[in-house]
């Protein structure tokens, strides 16, 4: 299958990466270290030596070597239960006549002097917090003090974990809505509710501030409110006798377009994209603007999938658009991933999860953890809710690292917060909300979520590193969607993969 194999191809080699850093925007002399009076005192290299009784790879943990501040730490704590009371290290200074290294006592404040110079092979104690390393040059003109941190978790890590976890109300002021509906659309957030006889419309820059623009609209007959997706100029949704309707002025007057679809999958470049079912009970892949009509694989969903994500790489012409889950032609639940390339279709699926239609799929980060213990931040796809084919309704988070090929099921901590409902068929958007504190808006109602890790590796306030007061951070916004008894979710849910909401290092 020729369209499989160059999909296949594709999205095997996509890997992309995010990186968290800070810089130092300011060109002040005063920011700056002058080497030319402290290089007999400088640090050139810091690393632990290798101890597999301790921890594998133990030498490849990665030091920043702060020489502004002279701190010494690693960014990325080690694995909670680490041993740090007897660690060896290995460093390198440039010309210092002394180096002494202090180990504070916790208890009897009698400090422990290790002669670095002499006895440079002696285990030093870490546990009592950081160590001091003094240098000195061979005229004692010039002398400086390292701290030196190693980090450890204090609880067991996982890369991905929720965090920061609210709800707040769907916005709109329907007392009684039977049928609600999110989307992203111009970079806002709307949101679309009915009760069978009114419409209203929700906008808000981000909903993390819970600021919405509420207006009332006419409902045309016959609208399906569940099936509203935005293209890229206008928003579109399914009418009476499957008719393609499209709307130019964000909802508020719908007419009617050449196209008819009984599905919508999304949307792609200026391209909406569906399936429609013939008069014989086949279907047929439709786009508006028309093109050549297709049929649809008896393996391919046609109906309940997830919404669409797609992915804009240097490895392709045209971006790929995918969606996950669904019902068959038949009535039968699949787990698989199905991708568009802009001319056909293909199943992507490697390793799938269970058959589930209606589920949630949200393009996402993960942290991951290599063997030298240096965290990276990839992109992710998760998937959770929907329900299987007894209409059970599924509580599991599946996670894909590799652009849908491959999925397994993420981490304990991943896993949804105990009082997030169980949901088929909602929505999830992402949007940054910039932190400053891990206090949750007073419109957001807090959830009970396990105790985090903390990142452990701030600075200390004697350091002379200047605070990070702010930090943009991408929170999941869970918007409609069912329970498992079929009443409507009148909830926005929230939640953050913790990690992503520490503070980042200045």
């Amino acid at each position: 299958m020729k369209i499989y194999r160059s999909l296949y191809i594709l999205f095997t080699f996509l890997a992309a990466t995010i990186g968290f850093s800070a810089c130092n925007e300011t060109d002040s002399s005063e920011d700056v270290l002058d080497t030319s009076s402290l290089y007999a005192v400088m640090v050139k290299s810091f690393n632990l030596s290798a101890d597999d009784s301790i921890l594998a790879n133990l030498d490849s943990v990665y030091f920043s070597i702060d020489l502004n501040n002279a701190r010494i730490f690693n960014a990325d704590s080690l694995p909670l239960g680490t041993r740090v009371d007897s660690l060896h290290i290995s460093l390198t200074h440039s010309a210092a006549a002394v180096a002494e290294i202090t180990m504070p006592s916790r208890f009897t404040g009698n400090d422990t002097v290790v002669n670095y110079l002499e006895n440079s092979t002696e285990a030093i104690n870490f546990n009592n917090g950081y160590v001091t390393l003094h240098l000195e040059s061979s005229n004692k003109e010039v002398k400086r003090d390292y701290r030196i941190y190693v980090n450890v978790h204090k609880m067991k890590p996982d890369s991905l974990a929720w965090g920061d976890a609210a709800w707040a109300a769907f916005p709109t002021s329907l007392s009684r809505p039977t049928a609600l509906r999110a989307v992203e659309f111009k970079g806002k957030a709307y949101c679309f509710a009915s009760d069978g006889s009114s419409l209203t419309r929700a906008v808000a820059a981000n909903p993390a501030d819970n600021n919405w623009t509420k207006s009332t609209l006419t409902l045309p007959a016959g609208l399906d409110v569940n099936s509203i997706t935005a293209g890229s100029d206008a928003l579109f949704a399914i009418g009476s006798s499957s008719k393609l309707l499209t709307s130019t002025d964000e909802g508020a007057s719908w007419t009617e377009t050449s196209s008819a679809m009984t599905h919508i999958f999304g949307s792609f470049g200026s391209r909406i994209l569906g399936v429609n079912r013939k008069a014989d009970g086949s279907y047929v892949y439709v786009t508006y603007p028309a093109t050549v009509e297709s049929s649809v694989p008896a393996s391919a969903p046609v109906a309940q999938t997830s919404q669409c994500v797609t992915f804009v790489t240097e490895w392709a012409t045209e971006p790929m658009l995918m969606t996950m889950g669904g019902v068959t032609a038949s009535g039968a639940p699949t787990g698989h991933v199905w991708a568009y390339d802009g001319q056909e279709w293909a199943d992507i699926t490697m390793t799938a999860i269970p058959d589930i239609a209606d589920l949630t799929l949200v393009p996402y980060f993960s942290v991951k953890v290599g063997s030298n213990w240096v965290a990276r931040t990839e992109t992710a796809l998760i998937a959770f809710g929907g329900h299987d084919a007894s209409g059970a309704v599924n509580r599991k988070l599946y996670i894909s690292t590799d652009r849908g090929i491959n999925w397994s099921l993420a981490g304990q901590l991943m896993q949804l917060p105990e009082d997030f409902p169980s949901l088929s068929g909602a929505e999830a958007l992402v949007f940054e909300k910039t932190l400053t504190s891990r206090a949750a808006a007073s419109a957001w109602h807090s959830l009970e979520l396990p105790v985090m890790p903390a990142w452990l590796s701030l600075a200390d306030s004697s350091t002379g590193i200047a605070p990070i007061t702010s930090w943009d951070c991408p929170y999941i916004y869970v918007f409609g969607g069912t329970d498992a008894s079929g009443a409507l979710n009148t909830a926005v849910w929230r939640g953050v993969i913790n990690r992503l909401s520490f503070k980042p290092l200045q």
